[in-house]
């Protein structure tokens, strides 16, 4: 690696931790002022507090590094710019390109451990915390509020419930369908009502259906009044499936979803759940994405104040990006644009404006 390659590396290095350190501390600030009353009330454990604190951690890193490396650019080559740094390798025959590989190199190596976290680590830390909270921080905390059109899998079945009641603990209007270790659906059931009593998920009138490989009815459906029917999770697991388990899951839970609602043929939730798949590809990498759109203003931005105003250019490019993204998200779930496309639209504006800009600048 080059000695410039090395000053350049060093300086977005530590302006990055700063930031991102920075935006941690913030982030946990509001946390703690958020949840005061409640740890006031319950007075866990200091170890369990420091537990629920590590692992949101991974989730923060998630959120803000996004913006922290944006900022650390502006920052890095407004300092540069103002000291001529930047003119000084450019006359010196350095291009452009080779002035923002380091740059880009990082942004890779960020990405990278993004997706990571993501697939890895972010899942197992949210369910972690999300224990804590309910066990021990907020102890009497009870939903109240039902669920409607909820979805999720659990082993080798997924359902689709018409109305979750928390409080209840109860499920109404369940379709379940059921897969072999092949993959494919064989069998359908259709649940009035289930509750959950003696830590079991006990069901009334119940109709099952068996599928062939086409996934047709077969033979004469068995009919219930009353039967016990197979599902690990308890209504608090579900509660947690339906606020933040698609949000958090891995991608390879997700495909397994998709492969699900298509053979099902459930294609309303097969478009969102599509998207949802794309954005978590897109939402670890927009770290790079950015910093390839953002590379061509960043070199040529000379300001005195270069703290100052990288903070602020800075967040107007992250709210841009995510404007664009959110926007093709809304024409994707509205059926304009399809499902496989929409997280893209704002990498695809932003890797382009900056190549192009790297090329003008070349």
């Amino acid at each position: 690696m080059r000695i410039l390659d090395k000053y350049i590396l060093k300086n977005i290095l530590f302006c990055y931790l700063f930031i991102l350190g920075v935006f941690i501390t913030l982030y946990f600030i509001i946390d703690i002022s958020y949840t005061l009353s409640d740890i006031l009330k319950s007075k866990p454990p200091i170890n369990t507090l420091i537990s629920y604190y590590l692992n949101m951690i991974p989730m923060i890193f998630l959120t803000v590094s996004p913006f922290s490396l944006p900022i650390s650019v502006f920052y890095t080559f407004g300092e540069l710019n103002r000291h001529n740094e930047v003119l000084s390798m450019r006359a010196s025959g350095i291009s452009v390109l080779r002035v923002a590989f380091p740059i880009i190199f990082f942004a890779v190596t960020i990405s990278s451990g993004s997706f990571f976290i993501q697939e890895k680590i972010l899942l197992g830390a949210q369910k972690k915390m999300e224990d804590i909270k309910m066990h021990s921080i907020r102890k009497n905390y009870s939903p109240q509020s039902e669920e409607t059109n909820l979805a999720f899998s659990s082993a080798d079945m997924i359902f689709f419930v018409g109305k979750f009641s928390p409080q209840k603990k109860t499920l109404s209007d369940v379709i379940m369908f059921e897969e072999n270790e092949k993959n494919n659906i064989t069998k359908k059931t259709i649940v009035k009502n289930m509750v959950y009593e003696n830590n079991k998920w006990k069901a009334r009138d119940i109709m099952e259906y068996k599928l062939d490989d086409a996934g047709n009815i077969t033979g004469t459906p068995e009919y219930w009044a009353r039967k016990e029917i197979k599902l690990d999770e308890k209504p608090e697991a579900l509660i947690f499936k339906k606020s933040i388990l698609f949000q958090f899951s891995s991608l390879k839970n997700l495909r397994k979803e998709i492969r699900q609602l298509k053979q099902v043929k459930a294609f309303d939730k097969l478009a969102n759940l599509t998207i949802d798949y794309n954005r978590k590809i897109v939402e670890p990498l927009s770290t790079l994405f950015m910093v390839i759109g953002i590379l061509p203003l960043a070199l040529e931005i000379k300001k005195r104040r270069a703290g100052f105003s990288s903070l602020g250019v800075g967040i107007i490019c992250s709210f841009v990006y995510y404007t664009f993204m959110y926007f093709g998200i809304a024409l994707g779930k509205g059926g304009l644009i399809l499902a496989n496309f929409c997280p893209w639209l704002a990498p695809l504006f932003f890797v382009s404006a900056g190549v192009t800009g790297l090329i003008v600048l070349k």
